[in-house]
């Protein structure tokens, strides 16, 4: 289905990638409104109505679906029930349920990623100390407990190298499903996002390196200091990926290029990714420009990188320095109007282009200081 220019689209969530998304529908001729329960939220200063109600409210939800032409959503915990809502009272939402069920469970997404033929690293399931003894002799050490369902930036997750290590994880067991899987030896961290217009059309961007920091992305480097080669084959695996599992709009994928040349699909996301932040400023057309044009039936290519682009995270603890930087001309902040600036909290990005990646690198590293 085609969504004309001056139709509303309804986005789920409003953090900073609701109200980015907010921006490119602008841009593009749209109207949107946001369903977000923090009467704070980033995007509410940039949609035309913003809902502020929890994500499941039924009346809002209806509300959205009689107001609206085509539903998204920018984060992957949206419940089952909220889209059956939408759906059962008329609401459009391309991208469905299935996106969302699959990665929602890490078991169910690397076993819908092996189903392709497609490598992950080696995983068990693990419910209790019983199992979780299991596993480990199955997957030996090293190896990185984490919950099938929740935890991002490193939370929610245990890192298990020795048998000590292992039993203090055993203490920290809940009533809850969790997975085992082998740590790979990685060269490198890469990630890539796709986006499936409802014309069955797909758009790929650049393969990119991320480094990271306790667990949070601190920097991303695009294009990936990686071969051609190793380039394309990971853009092969995400098209791959994106059509096997018959998802429509965007779909971010982590890789860990591991030291024996293999290719290791880590984790998948079905929305707008912080590791691709660059294209506001790096790409002729943003992450953000494909979802909207995806979700909204336009035929979809592949944009195109025109400046080599490193991309700062901007933690609660380094706004002040940031703002109070020098930046040059080419050099683009983009901070997201969150309020207080917590320790480890995403308040904003940098954006550097140019011409030299390690000059790029060099100077984030400096400006992070």
């Amino acid at each position: 289905m085609l969504i004309e220019k001056g139709s509303t689209i309804a986005i789920l969530g409003g953090g900073q990638l609701g109200k980015m998304l907010c921006e490119s529908a602008k841009i593009q001729g749209y109207k949107t409104m946001v369903l977000e329960p923090s009467p704070s939220a980033c995007a509410k200063y940039v949609t035309d109505k913003h809902l502020v109600k929890a994500y499941d409210d039924k009346d809002a939800l209806i509300e959205i679906a009689k107001e609206s032409d085509v539903v998204t959503y920018e984060f992957e915990n949206v419940t089952a029930e909220s889209i059956n809502i939408l759906e059962a009272n008329g609401g459009y939402v391309p991208q469905g349920i299935r996106p969302l069920y699959i990665s929602q469970h890490r078991f169910r997404e690397k076993s819908s990623i092996n189903n392709l033929g497609i490598k992950t690293a080696k995983f068990e399931e693990v419910t209790d100390s019983e199992s979780l003894d299991k596993a480990i002799e199955i997957i030996g050490y090293p190896a990185i407990l984490k919950t099938s369902m929740g935890g991002y930036d490193g939370k929610g997750q245990w890192v298990i190298r020795t048998k000590e290590d292992l039993e203090n994880a055993k203490k920290d067991l809940e009533k809850r499903e969790y997975i085992l899987e082998q740590m790979v030896d990685f060269q490198c961290e890469l990630s890539c996002i796709a986006v499936k217009s409802t014309d069955g059309s797909i758009g790929v961007f650049p393969v990119v390196e991320n480094i990271h920091k306790k667990g949070i992305l601190h920097i991303t480097i695009a294009p990936a200091r990686i071969s051609e080669e190793i380039q394309e084959k990971v853009k092969d695996i995400t098209k791959k990926i994106i059509d096997g599992l018959n998802f429509v709009g965007p779909l971010a994928i982590e890789y860990f290029y591991g030291k024996d040349g293999e290719i290791y699909v880590n984790e998948m996301a079905p929305r707008p990714h912080n590791s691709a932040h660059y294209t506001l400023d790096g790409c002729d057309k943003s992450q953000f420009d494909l979802h909207i044009e995806g979700i909204c039936g336009k035929k979809l290519t592949d944009p195109k990188l025109l400046h080599k682009s490193v991309m700062l995270n901007i933690l609660g603890q380094d706004v002040e320095k940031i703002e109070k930087a020098s930046l040059r001309e080419n050099e683009f902040l983009h901070m997201y109007n969150k309020g207080e600036a917590k320790v480890d909290r995403k308040m904003g990005h940098l954006n550097l282009i140019g011409e030299d990646l390690e000059a790029l690198i060099k100077r984030a590293e400096e400006l992070a200081k």
